[in-house]
């Protein structure tokens, strides 16, 4: 009864009113139900984000965003929180890989896509001037499509004097500047985004989004294999290498064996960010923390998918 109640008051002053109503009159499961249609709506989020700034994404919690232009050779640095993006520093004139998207070790090119920061360290070699910051390369995107390498960092400027104009494929700072950087970040909640034609979200994208989540996980929680199986796109890989085919067989044999039992799936701390891809396609990178609960399994952690738009409708491409 507390988790109906808690649901009732996160919506809107409308829909607790109609929620109340239901309750009132029809009983708890005519509540769920109503709850369940509500969230799965597109309009319903249209509402719920109607005055928040989603163009470099949607996140449910407050989150630092570097938004990196290799072509324009900048680094923006913004703060999002409660729906408001505030832009609290630019770097000009940073040092970036070659043009392209990177594809292999060696090749010198910066990538393009999005990225988390998992570290933060002192460089043993002064080369890498006196911060880094560890990025995610290769990314869950990157590992599907193949592409190799590693040790993206952005750092700053040999502490032994100027090394030019040259980079190996990381984001290169003034060593006042990364100093900078990382005072005003917290590093732990940072997305980065890297691009040469920026891909900006759109709020009717992220509305359709997050619906379609909802129905993804009400037909994945009812076991209805034939409905969440429409959610894949043709394309689909998951990060173990199934392929689509693989992918259904397998959840038909989960699915039987959950059938007719109590399944109950949550979503929090839900981000969704336009990945920056070279053929600009309308792509989003969907992470969220999931806890899903069944007898005889449960599952506590991160998830990780991409959906692209197929028409009027996203399908999840890669999943984790």
């Amino acid at each position: 009864m507390r988790r109906i109640l808690a649901l009732i008051f996160i919506t809107t002053a409308v829909f607790a009113q109609n929620l109340i109503d239901t309750y009132r009159f029809e009983g708890v499961n005519s509540l769920i139900k109503q709850i369940e249609k509500t969230i799965q709506s597109k309009d319903y989020w249209l509402k719920r984000i109607k005055n928040d700034d989603v163009k470099f994404g949607y996140f449910q919690s407050p989150h630092f965003i570097l938004f990196c232009n290799k072509r324009a050779k900048t680094l923006q640095v913004f703060a999002y929180k409660d729906g408001k993006l505030n832009e609290v520093a630019m770097f000009s004139n940073i040092i970036v890989g070659k043009l392209g998207d990177k594809e292999k070790e060696g090749d010198l090119k910066t990538p393009i896509g999005v990225y988390t920061l998992i570290n933060k360290i002192k460089p043993s070699n002064t080369f890498y001037g006196p911060l880094a910051f560890v990025t995610s390369y290769p990314n869950l995107f990157d590992k599907v499509h193949h592409k190799d390498g590693y040790g993206i960092w952005i750092h700053g400027k040999p502490l032994d004097g100027e090394r030019g104009d040259v980079s190996k494929g990381c984001i290169v700072l003034n060593n006042d500047e990364i100093l900078r950087l990382d005072r005003l970040i917290n590093y732990k909640k940072t997305t980065l985004e890297i691009t040469e034609y920026p891909l900006f979200a759109r709020k009717e994208d992220v509305a359709q989004i997050l619906a379609t989540l909802y129905k993804w996980r009400y037909a994945w929680k009812n076991s209805d294999i034939k409905k969440y199986i429409s959610f894949y796109d043709k394309d689909f890989q998951r990060s173990n290498g199934m392929n689509l085919k693989e992918f259904i067989a397998y959840k038909k044999r989960v699915f039987r064996n959950k059938r007719g039992k109590k399944v109950e799936i949550y979503f929090k701390n839900i981000k969704i960010v336009p990945y920056q891809n070279i053929k600009n396609l309308p792509i989003y990178e969907i992470t969220f923390h999931e806890d899903y609960i069944s007898p005889g399994y449960e599952f506590h952690g991160y998830k990780e998918i991409y959906m692209i738009k197929r028409g009027d409708k996203f399908k999840i491409l890669i999943e984790k």
